[in-house]
């Protein structure tokens, strides 16, 4: 099953909630604001595939994260370590799948990217690399994994990457309410340069017996500041 925006064959359960919940159109819904006005813009010129160009090298740590409640960022080696230890269901896990054990702490963290594909590379301060390799979606009845998907979207009108991987998703029952919700990924980029990780959980519920649902965004924004200056020799 797949969508002109390049959903994959396993849909989360909180987007099939929500599209039904469109339908009945009984919806309520709340969440968090948009990207922080304060940052630096997000607003940039997309690749022929439409994703932002997000080629270069970065900090591993973040440099600031909104909103104010959200504390302290995690680090990127966090935000790809949960991605690996994902049990949702388009996590590696649900697909017999394993990731490299990335460094806890590396010191930078580098993008290449190409039209069909991408790598993030964990760099420690020595030079060893451990790199992680994505591909780009292309609708395949044969596939056999969506762990390592990305695709390229459009978030509040700019281009952005979103990766297939849910970090989290849960589900939950009661005599009262059907719920789920998961978490996605999404990687844009600022005109100073810098990297955004929008961290976006949805949740959606739809009560048994009274006529009413609602639906909640928790958006969560981390920045992480482009390096310019030279790397380790790989080791």
């Amino acid at each position: 099953m797949t969508r002109a925006d390049g959903l994959p064959r396993v849909v989360p359960a909180a987007l099939a909630l929500g599209l039904l919940l469109a339908q009945l159109g009984c919806a309520t819904s709340a969440g968090s604001p948009p990207y922080p006005p304060a940052w630096a813009s997000i607003k940039s010129a997309p690749t022929a595939e439409g994703c932002p160009d997000i080629r270069g090298t970065y900090g591993n740590r973040g440099a600031a994260s909104f909103p104010p409640e959200a504390g302290e960022p995690p680090s990127l080696a966090d935000i790809f370590t949960a991605m690996a230890r994902s049990r949702s269901p388009t996590g590696p896990a649900a697909w017999n799948r394993t990731w490299p054990t990335l460094p806890a702490d590396p010191a930078w963290v580098s993008i290449e990217q190409a039209p069909e594909s991408m790598t993030v590379t964990f760099i420690d301060a020595a030079g060893g690399r451990t790199p992680l390799s994505f591909r780009r979606y292309r609708f395949a009845l044969s596939e056999d994994r969506v762990d390592d998907l990305f695709s390229c979207r459009s978030l509040y009108g700019e281009p952005t990457l979103r990766f297939f991987n849910e970090p989290s998703a849960h589900s939950r029952v009661s005599i009262l309410l059907i719920g789920g919700g998961g978490t996605f990924v999404n990687l844009l980029r600022a005109v100073d340069g810098s990297l955004v990780v929008n961290w976006r959980s949805d949740e959606v519920t739809v009560t048994r017996f009274i006529l009413g649902s609602g639906y909640h965004a928790d958006n969560l924004w981390y920045r992480y500041a482009r390096v310019a200056a030279g790397l380790p020799a790989e080791r």
